[in-house]
C-alpha cells in the first residue's frame, strides 16, 4: 500500500515539474532564431545603416565647400574649370556622399558587427573588434598620407612639366576624381595590419611566416606603389612603398606583441 502511495506522489511530482518546465519555456521563448527572424533583423540594420548615410549626408551639405576647397589645395596655382553648368553641382554631392560615407562607416560596421557576432565563437569576435575600430581610423590616416605625402610632389610635378609648353587648365570633376581616388586607394592600402592580424587571429599566418616572406612583401608593396601612383616620378612611388613596408613590419611588431 505504501509502494502505490510513493508512486502516486512521484508521478505527482514529475506531472507538476512538467508543467513548471513548460511555463518557463513558454515565458522564456527558444533564442535560436529563424530564418525569417534573420531575414527581418537584416533588413533593420539596412534600413538603419541607409538611414545613417542619409543623416550623414544631410550634415555634410553644410561642410562641403569646406572640404572641395581643402581638396583643391594641393594643386597650387592650377586653374579649375567645369564644361557644363551642372558639374559644379554635381561635382558638389559627389563630395558630400563621400563624406556621408566615411562618416556613417563606423556605425555601419558597428551594425554589422551586431548581426554577425551572435554565431560567433569569442576568438571569431576578438577578430571583429580590431575591425570596428581601428578600420576607420587606419583609412583616415591613409587618405591624410595620401593629402599630405603624395598628392603635393604629384601635382607639383605636373604643374612644373606644363610650364612654358602649356598653361593647365584642370576640369574640376576629373580633378576630384583623381584625388579622391588616390585617398581611396590609400586608405585601403592602410587597412594591411587589419588584414593581417585578421589572418593571424584565424590561425592562417604567424610572425614568423611574414618574416620569411619579407622580400616577397617588397615586391609586392612596390607594385601596388606603382600601379596607384599616376605621376612618372620615383619619388611618389617610393614614398607608397616606404608606408606599405612601414605597415607589413609593424604589422609583424604587433603579431609579435600579441604571442602570435
Amino acid at each position: 500500500m505504501s509502494t502505490v502511495t510513493e508512486k502516486n506522489e512521484n508521478e505527482e511530482f514529475h506531472a507538476i515539474t512538467d508543467l513548471t518546465e513548460d511555463s518557463e519555456t513558454d515565458s522564456h521563448p527558444n533564442a535560436t532564431m529563424t530564418i525569417v527572424d534573420h531575414l527581418d533583423e537584416l533588413r533593420w540594420r539596412i534600413i538603419r545603416s541607409v538611414a545613417y548615410v542619409g543623416v550623414a549626408f544631410i550634415v555634410s551639405l553644410f561642410f562641403t565647400k569646406s572640404v572641395l576647397r581643402f581638396l583643391q589645395k594641393p594643386a597650387g596655382n592650377i586653374q579649375f574649370q567645369a564644361l557644363t553648368m551642372e558639374e559644379p553641382l554635381l561635382v558638389f554631392f559627389k563630395v558630400s556622399f563621400y563624406l556621408a560615407l566615411i562618416a556613417a562607416s563606423p556605425l555601419i560596421l558597428t551594425e554589422i558587427n551586431r548581426f554577425v557576432s551572435p554565431g560567433l565563437t569569442k576568438r571569431e569576435k576578438s577578430i571583429l573588434a580590431p575591425i570596428v575600430i581601428g578600420g576607420p581610423t587606419l583609412f583616415i590616416a591613409g587618405a591624410l598620407f595620401a593629402y599630405y605625402f603624395l598628392l603635393p610632389p604629384m601635382l607639383h610635378f605636373f604643374g612644373a612639366f606644363s610650364e612654358g609648353v602649356s598653361p593647365i587648365h584642370q576640369r574640376l570633376d576629373f580633378y576630384i576624381s583623381l584625388v579622391s581616388s588616390i585617398m581611396l586607394y590609400m586608405g585601403l592600402c592602410f587597412q594591411m595590419p587589419i588584414v593581417i592580424f585578421g589572418l593571424a587571429m584565424a590561425g592562417l599566418v604567424t610572425s614568423r611566416h611574414l618574416i620569411k616572406i619579407w622580400r616577397y612583401a617588397i615586391f609586392s608593396a612596390s607594385l601596388v606603389a606603382a600601379i596607384i601612383t599616376p605621376d612618372p616620378t620615383a619619388f611618389s612611388m617610393l614614398l607608397v612603398m616606404g608606408a606599405l613596408c612601414g605597415l607589413y613590419f609593424l604589422s609583424i611588431l604587433l603579431l609579435k606583441c600579441f604571442g602570435k
